[in-house]
């Protein structure tokens, strides 16, 4: 057999607005300079956290996310043409043509239509990525 406290929800559970809203702590600044006791709000006070520069990037480092970056948008795009392509009925189109065993092999078709796209027509995803290297080239070019 169950307990009964186990089944009805405690005071906190059934009211929770009835709580006490809990004042924060006071900001460095406007504390006095006089010790007081400290209450249980301040005790758990910790000042705000500044945030960290990382250190500067080496160029392979970023180089090679660049290529990662150019390639991860290059495969994004090929996705994304495929999927257009596939709802545009280029895969039933060629399925529809070859008989059984043509409907293995139209996604791959298809696909590789959309690599075509994406390499030799890109959608200008990496316009940002782009935009950078141009930025840091002039920068390099013009410290020389």
């Amino acid at each position: 057999m169950i307990p009964l406290k186990v089944l009805t929800p405690n005071a906190d559970q059934l009211a929770p607005a009835r709580r006490k809203a809990a004042t924060p702590p006071p900001l460095p600044s406007a504390r006095t300079a006089e010790p007081a006791a400290p209450s249980r709000a301040q005790s758990t006070y910790s000042p705000p956290v500044e945030p960290v520069r990382a250190p500067a990037a080496q160029s392979a480092a970023a180089t090679a996310s660049s290529e990662n970056n150019s390639d991860v948008n290059v495969r994004f795009e090929q996705m994304l043409w495929a999927e257009m392509l596939r709802h545009t009925g280029l895969e039933e189109a060629f399925s529809s043509v070859g008989g059984e065993g043509a409907a293995a092999f139209t996604q791959f078709a298809v696909e590789a239509i959309a690599r075509d796209l994406a390499e030799k027509h890109p959608l200008g995803l990496n316009a940002v990525d782009r935009a950078v290297e141009a930025y840091e080239m002039s920068r390099t070019v013009g410290d020389t």
